[in-house]
């Protein structure tokens, strides 16, 4: 019982010190960064570019399905309307 409580205190002592150092802990790619660096603005405009393209595909997938649709709308109405042969 001593040795899991001993384990248990280990465990949370070690937690404790890696969630205080950031730098230690790998936490981030912007911990260790200045607020002004280039590193730090490409990191951001990368998250955005990320977090926007399912958006974007999805727009355009749309997009296209709609023209689509719309020019076959288009083409039924102009098209001759199906004559029925009298025998």
């Amino acid at each position: 019982m001593k040795k899991r409580k001993l384990k248990a205190a280990a465990i949370t002592i070690v937690s404790a010190i890696v969630a205080a150092a950031p730098r230690l802990a790998s936490a981030c790619a912007t911990c260790g960064l200045s607020e002004g660096s280039h590193a730090l603005h490409a990191y951001k405009a990368s998250a955005l570019f990320l977090m926007a393209s399912p958006y974007a595909s999805f727009a355009a997938i749309g997009g296209i399905t709609y023209f689509v649709y719309r020019r076959s709308i288009r083409q039924d109405r102009n098209s001759a309307p199906p004559t029925i042969a009298k025998r």
